[in-house]
């Protein structure tokens, strides 16, 4: 039933309807087979009300009570957001920048059922952005405002000591309102193309954490940030990437069922890794032993996935959701060259053998004659997205958009502060570089 159904969302047909539809026709059929009595089944259903409805009552309810208690947690905490100002050098690796996202690693467990559920405690949400204001590249991150603005500059001012933070009065979204007069807007969703276990191309690999040379460096960011600073008068590139951290969720902690934490599904896909490898060269799996967990059969570039998953093992990991956003006065928007700039400025972290980032959800369809001929739902997803992006939140729109994981030492490939290695004349830095007054001067 799912082959037939993926095939027809291809062509943007809403299978919602179809099984609808088919859900109706497949009740109809039974009371006309089976010949039922409407009328007894009618007082069946009216006479066991008080069995079924309070249970379906509160299934459908559950879930929005949680999110309306988490909403209201979430406004009590309060919203800050702080631009990182960089200095002329920046003479650390991003490790520097993945010790700060272990100390971001709030998961923020209540301490019984009352916190979750009457106070909506939960993880907090975090907002790494890259912004570019007709060129004028910025970094900043969003954060609640109470414990965790203190944490993230402490960490980040321990780790960089050369940086400035800075909180910002006015929010810099709030320059962009919805007006299509104005200006036109385009949003994107990215995410893993494959599964959350496979890691992408960090730093690593780039050989960054042996702290070469400056001119002897391959940053990955470097990219991202020519595409954010190529940007002209007039327009504006929002990357955003929505973290929070990933934890087991029991029923006290706000799931009905015990929703376990990454690390099940990584080992699960090392052993499809061996077990692949196994099936190759005709090693049958022994029914008493299981499968034998060596290396002995896989390939060299199988061998290194293997152990950049297992390295992924030993790191905290957040969910992961990344949004990018075009916006442009009428007259400045360029959708045919920027959109693909866009994305092209995700590939520096692509490894063909283990993972990707790419697009999951734009605001856009691929038949808009029949889909949306009047761009209406067009017009309404963009002004929900940037709203969402505001707000700090994220929709999903189909299993593929949803939210994956990624490791701290992922996050801090995509979200780090380069050296000179990044020649971007736009890119925001400190003019000179601030030093203390000796400590013994004389004092008056």
């Amino acid at each position: 039933m799912s082959s037939p159904l993926e095939s027809l969302e291809k062509f943007g047909v809403d299978t919602t309807y179809i099984i609808a539809f088919l859900g109706l026709f497949a009740a109809i059929a039974v009371f006309l087979v089976l010949d039922l009595d409407s009328n007894v089944v009618l007082t069946f259903m009216t006479l066991s009300m008080p069995l079924w409805l309070p249970a379906i009552t509160f299934f459908l309810f559950f879930g929005k009570w949680l999110e309306y208690v988490q909403k209201k947690y979430n406004l009590a905490q309060g919203r800050v957001t702080l631009e990182i100002k960089l200095p002329q050098d920046v003479l650390k690796s991003p490790e520097a920048m993945e010790l700060v996202f272990m100390q971001m690693h709030q998961t923020a467990a209540p301490d019984n059922h009352v916190q979750t559920y009457w106070d909506g405690k939960h993880p907090p949400q975090y907002a790494l952005e890259l912004v570019s204001r007709g060129g004028d590249v910025r970094f900043y991150i969003n954060t609640p405002r109470k414990k965790f603005k203190n944490i993230i500059e402490t960490q980040l001012y321990a780790q960089y000591p050369g940086i400035e933070v800075h909180e910002l009065e006015i929010d810099y979204t709030a320059e962009i309102p919805w007006d299509t007069n104005r200006f036109s807007y385009f949003s994107l969703h990215f995410g893993l193309k494959k599964e959350s276990a496979y890691p992408i191309k960090t730093y690593i690999e780039y050989g960054l954490d042996k702290m070469p040379d400056e001119e002897e460096k391959i940053d990955p960011i470097t990219g991202m940030l020519e595409m954010l600073g190529s940007m002209g008068p007039g327009e504006y590139a929002w990357m955003q990437i929505l973290i929070n951290a990933n934890r087991e969720v029991t029923f006290k902690e706000g799931a009905l069922a015990t929703e376990a934490d990454w690390k099940d599904d990584v080992r699960a896909e090392i052993k499809k890794i061996i077990e692949k490898a196994n099936k190759r060269v005709g090693l049958k799996e022994d029914p008493e032993k299981g499968t034998t967990l060596n290396m002995m059969n896989l390939s060299s570039s199988e061998i290194e996935t293997v152990r950049a998953i297992e390295r992924s093992l030993g790191k905290n990991a957040f969910n992961t959701a990344i949004r990018g956003m075009y916006i442009a006065k009428k007259e400045a928007f360029n959708p045919g060259e920027r959109i693909g700039a866009l994305i092209s400025a995700w590939r520096s972290y692509d490894d063909l053998n283990r993972n990707a980032i790419g697009v999951r959800w734009r605001t856009d369809f691929n038949w808009n004659w029949w889909q949306d001929p009047k761009d209406r739902r067009k017009t309404a997803l963009k002004q929900a997205e940037l709203d969402e992006y505001k707000r700090r939140t994220y929709t999903a729109y189909s299993d593929a958009d949803k939210p994956k994981v990624m490791t701290v030492e992922e996050l801090a490939t995509v979200f780090h502060f380069p050296g000179k290695v990044a020649g971007t004349p736009t890119l925001s830095r400190i003019p000179s570089k601030r030093a203390e007054a000796p400590s013994n001067l004389p004092v008056s």
